[in-house]
């Protein structure tokens, strides 16, 4: 059975979103308009903030060991609904190893 876009998208961004919390990270959600998720590592909380507008941009925060976060992001990662496979548009690159999960999940999505 044939995904929907809407399913293909969801799914990378699951994928996406748990790899990056799992290797020590906190992500905010800014939708383009507000930041409506700052600094969680909740990834249901996430995954909840996402998906309110056209894009989202998951700011990458590195944890500071214990002592709280760090005031500067460590990445971004930019994600454009209606692109399907391709919804990751844009991420800086540091952060090309934690995504490469992701990025094959889209891969084998595409084909």
């Amino acid at each position: 059975m044939m995904k929907s876009r809407q399913e293909i998208e969801r799914q990378i961004a699951e994928r996406l979103v748990k790899d990056i919390l799992a290797a020590g990270y906190a992500l905010s959600v800014y939708d383009g308009e507000e930041t409506t998720l700052k600094r969680s590592t909740d990834a249901t909380a996430v995954l909840k903030a996402m998906f309110t507008t056209d894009e989202d941009y998951l700011m990458v925060h590195d944890i500071a060991d214990g002592a709280g976060f760090q005031e500067k992001n460590f990445g971004y990662v930019w994600l454009i609904y209606g692109n399907g496979h391709d919804v990751i548009s844009d991420c800086t690159t540091n952060l090309e190893t934690v995504m490469q999960g992701a990025t094959a999940l889209a891969e084998r999505l595409a084909s």
